[in-house]
């Protein structure tokens, strides 16, 4: 669930252009005019496609913030049984425990333990507490039998801005495994030596930053008698430019170099 601003990073810094409005709206009416947008372009059509299409746990390496996550392995559950996730530490003042109940599996050829993990979300989202101290659920599963047979090991994702603490416990035939603890996953780095910083777009954002305004730990070429390093800009910028390979490794879409070889170019690009 990236929001706009963090879409418009990652295509700023893998050098493609605005996406523009949608052609229709939800409610059919037309909002924009003119050329026609990155659907046509196959790399940016599928960096799209992918930044809509993102696990939790892939969302929280991009954007920094802490995650938490619960599985259910084990055999179904059955009807009545229950599934706990506590919340604690981070953002909140005390304990939130959320408590979801098995319903009847009907029909019975669906994963019931895809049922339990979609409630636990859906309660989460729910709880006045959780969204206040911004802990959001989120479970990537549809219904129907394809998504039920398509998951191998249901799992519920806890985002937070701040790392928390995460525990689940389960009734009956429900045995809920934390796979992820409530803290915030690599990559990261500092640029000051003190501070650290999360996730490849807060790195990318606080890199550009940097190079932009040629200041600070690449500023010096000697320690004893200072002496500026007349080529900080391109120290700065080849380390951002390290940083967005590494981008465009982790999600597998290619770096626009049309855009870089040819600022000006103003025609319809085919990226291949």
């Amino acid at each position: 669930m990236l929001t706009a601003a963090q879409k418009s990073d990652v295509r700023r810094h893998l050098g493609y252009p605005v996406a523009g409005l949608l052609r229709i709206s939800p409610a059919g009416g037309t909002l924009a005019q003119g050329a026609v947008g990155y659907r046509f372009f196959q790399a940016y059509g599928f960096l799209e496609y992918k930044m809509n299409n993102l696990n939790p746990d892939e969302e929280a390496r991009l954007t920094g913030l802490a995650y938490g996550a619960v599985a259910l392995t084990g055999p179904q559950p059955n009807t009545g049984d229950t599934l706990t996730a506590t919340f604690s530490g981070g953002p909140l003042g005390s304990p939130v425990s959320v408590i979801v109940t098995a319903p009847l599996n009907n029909p019975p050829d669906n994963d019931a333990r895809i049922t339990l993990i979609n409630a636990l979300t859906a309660a989460v989202n729910r709880n006045a507490t959780l969204q206040a101290a911004n802990i959001l659920g989120l479970s990537p599963y549809g219904t129907g039998p394809f998504s039920q047979n398509a998951v191998a090991v249901p799992e519920v994702g806890f985002i937070c801005p701040v790392n928390f603490t995460l525990t689940c416990s389960g009734t009956g035939a429900v045995a809920p495994q934390l796979t992820a603890t409530g803290v915030q996953l690599n990559p990261n780095t500092s640029l000051d030596g003190v501070t650290t910083i999360w996730g490849y777009i807060p790195i990318l954002n606080g890199l550009e930053n940097a190079y932009a305004s040629t200041s600070q730990n690449l500023d010096t070429i000697k320690a004893d008698v200072w002496k500026g390093r007349s080529n900080e800009a391109g120290q700065r910028r080849s380390l951002y430019e390290n940083w967005r390979q590494m981008l465009s490794d982790f999600l597998g879409t290619p770096m626009n170099k049309d855009m870089r070889q040819q600022p000006q170019r103003t025609g319809a690009i085919s990226y291949v």
